[in-house]
């Protein structure tokens, strides 16, 4: 597939040392690419200069899982997303103006057990401690295969803050108006974990994104069907072959659109 190119291969190969892979990149477009160390998970920063941030708008966290299930290609699961934020971290370095965007290539989410295993669990938790809590996280996982941008819900108990329902529902309502801008068809749909389900447990607003093929968004949305592409998670048959490149086109239409996105900071 041509739309890749040709080390998208080499960041999928089973021996391939994926935080490295991630910094050279980043290097290679003068990006520095810190590591944040969090309860022995390894997560990637990217350093934007100053000047493309304004405090007048709300800061955008975009986050994406670098690590897969050991032993297989992770191609969609996560290398899809990971190689699309690089990308768009290279347009947004050579963009005028300011993006107030925050990327974070999370580690430790194929090692769940439970979500306060999760790697994001731990990077929420010094979020909390800096009281970098009234960001807008957006979550990307699993965005290589199909035509349909699939909003994951939500459910919260019923001890949940009035604040925070408000709060999440407003950054809902962001990301579904960014969909219908950017794409005009998507569903919301229940859909299995990701990233955001550690920082909903430390009480911050955090939506998940991921992509299906229309028959498949369709049988999730309409008959509580599982998609035929999840079961392809976690295999040697999550590989390059599965992937399709309308959806890095329209991954990458959401994310320069949410690049564009201005809400006002409170």
């Amino acid at each position: 597939m041509p739309f890749l190119y040709n080390d998208f291969k080499r960041f999928i190969g089973l021996d391939t040392d994926r935080a490295s892979y991630i910094k050279q990149f980043l290097n290679r477009i003068r990006l520095n690419c810190p590591v944040i160390p969090i309860d022995g998970k390894n997560h990637l920063y990217v350093s934007f200069p100053k000047n493309q941030y304004n405090p007048l708008f709300k800061i955008k966290t975009v986050i994406a899982h670098y690590d897969r299930v050991p032993g297989t290609p992770g191609a969609n699961d996560n290398s899809s997303s990971v190689y699309s934020l690089l990308k768009w971290a290279e347009r947004l370095v050579n963009r005028p103006g300011i993006h107030n965007v925050r990327i974070i290539f999370s580690d430790g989410e194929e090692t769940m057990n439970g979500v306060a295993s999760q790697g994001a669990y731990g990077l929420a938790q010094v979020f909390k401690k800096l009281g970098l809590t009234k960001d807008d996280v957006f979550v990307f996982d699993c965005m290589g295969r199909g035509t349909i941008p699939v909003l994951a819900e939500a459910n919260f108990p019923t001890a949940v803050s009035q604040s925070f329902l408000k709060e999440y529902t407003e950054l809902e309502n962001r990301a579904e108006k960014l969909l219908q801008n950017t794409c005009g068809k998507y569903i919301k749909a229940p859909c299995n974990l990701s990233d955001n389900a550690g920082f909903l447990a430390n009480g911050i607003p955090a939506v998940a994104l991921t992509m299906l093929p229309s028959d498949e968004a369709d049988g999730l949305l309409l008959f509580d069907r599982r998609p035929a592409s999840w079961d392809l998670l976690h295999t040697m048959n999550d590989n390059f072959e599965s992937l399709e490149e309308r959806s890095f086109e329209i991954t990458a239409a959401i994310l320069d659109g949410l690049a564009d996105l201005r809400t006002l900071a409170k």
